[in-house]
């Protein structure tokens, strides 16, 4: 298939899937070996991890912000945006409106989603749920202990807003 075909898989998949929760599309675009992590592999994974997002933020709705499409892999931004009304891990339910970040490259091969990568913004997320303080952003973080010069972030923006230029 094409990479355009590829991206059009993955575009049916956000908006049938996702954001119309019309689960059983899953069936026909996921092939048996994709693996969610943490939840098991092929099309009922993805469904028992769309069915738990909904059942922590009911209203979920994945916009994209940008695709792009080489060969079998697609990549992509999203923007989700959901009403947390139920918990997520240890976070009790907020009724708190969010919107958080994620980038996600699938490999497609055959009209079928193969494997996932992705990064989303859980420090934003949390952030924003009331779970971390909003000077979480102006904390440096450090995965070997070793100092960090980082930028102050902004005094002007809302709680969780990134430094300009981020």
């Amino acid at each position: 298939m094409s990479a355009t075909s590829n991206a059009a898989v993955v575009r049916r998949f956000l908006d049938d899937v996702w954001n119309a929760n019309n689960l059983a599309v899953a069936d026909e675009l996921v092939h048996p070996d994709y693996e969610v992590e943490g939840i098991g592999t092929g099309p009922s994974a993805v469904k028992r991890n769309v069915a738990a997002y909904r059942a922590t933020f009911p209203d979920l709705t994945c916009t994209i912000e940008q695709i792009v499409a080489e060969g079998d892999w697609v990549a992509v931004r999203l923007t989700l945006r959901g009403t947390q009304h139920g918990p997520l891990g240890e976070i009790p339910a907020t009724g708190r409106a969010v919107a958080f970040k994620e980038m996600v490259f699938w490999h497609v091969r055959d009209g079928q989603l193969r494997a996932i990568w992705s990064i989303g913004d859980a420090l934003g997320l949390r952030v924003q749920l009331g779970a971390l303080p909003a000077s979480a952003w102006r904390r440096p973080v450090s995965v070997d202990g070793a100092a960090i010069d980082a930028t102050p972030a902004r005094e002007d923006g809302p709680p969780g807003t990134p430094p300009d230029g981020w």
